[in-house]
């Protein structure tokens, strides 16, 4: 991070933000349900933007039940045009698939956790997304961090394990209760902890800061 961020606990102005957790990596977080993707431009207005020979917007990913929808830029166009300006469908995006782009990218979408409708997107190797982070999360209320293969945020590095809360605009944090402290067999909850943009926070091994994208 080269820019000095301040915190604020003022009410969320965006739908967009960068999440830093200490040897785990950055990660975008979004939590719209509709989203642009494209190559990486610097005055570029899509949502999630890569380092490639895409276009500038090669086209739109729909979350409609839980289900993640994916419609070329053309495709699009097309579809206006005959349909009278109605949306169309898309191609429906199951966990593991790769985004159907023509480049030099390989884009894959994940929904590591039956638990949650978060999806992951993921770049293979040499690419990366633009703003110098590693995964973008397409937020559906929680967000899980950890270990486990099961988690949205991969951090093997710690043993603790936290979930992400974005509700009524806010973020909040917790650990797990399995990460709570307790006796055997014992679940001891945890309180939440809010994310305020600036601001680091500790959850157990866990250091992190949220920031408006």
């Amino acid at each position: 991070m080269n820019q000095v961020i301040r915190p604020t606990t003022e009410g969320a102005r965006t739908s967009a933000w960068r999440l830093w957790i200490d040897r785990c990596g950055g990660f975008t977080l979004l939590t719209g349900d509709r989203l642009t993707v494209g190559g990486a431009r610097l005055e570029g207005t899509t949502d999630v933007q890569v380092r490639s020979d895409w276009r500038r917007c090669e086209g739109t990913l729909v979350r409609r039940n839980g289900d993640y929808f994916w419609t070329a830029e053309e495709a699009q166009n097309i579809s206006a045009q005959v349909s009278g300006g109605r949306e169309s469908t898309g191609t429906l995006l199951r966990s593991g698939s790769v985004f159907p782009i023509t480049g030099s990218a390989t884009l894959r979408l994940s929904q590591p956790s039956p638990l949650s409708r978060s999806a992951v997107l993921s770049l293979d190797p040499p690419h990366r997304f633009d703003q110098h982070v590693d995964h973008v999360l397409l937020v559906d209320q929680t967000v899980l961090i950890g270990p486990n293969p099961g988690d949205h945020i991969s951090c093997t590095s710690v043993d603790t394990a936290a979930v992400l809360v974005f509700r009524d605009g806010q973020w909040r944090a917790k650990l797990k209760p399995a990460a709570a402290a307790g006796g055997p067999g014992q679940k001891t909850p945890s309180p939440m902890v809010d994310l305020v943009p600036g601001q680091r926070i500790s959850l157990g091994d866990l250091d992190m800061m949220l920031e408006e994208a």
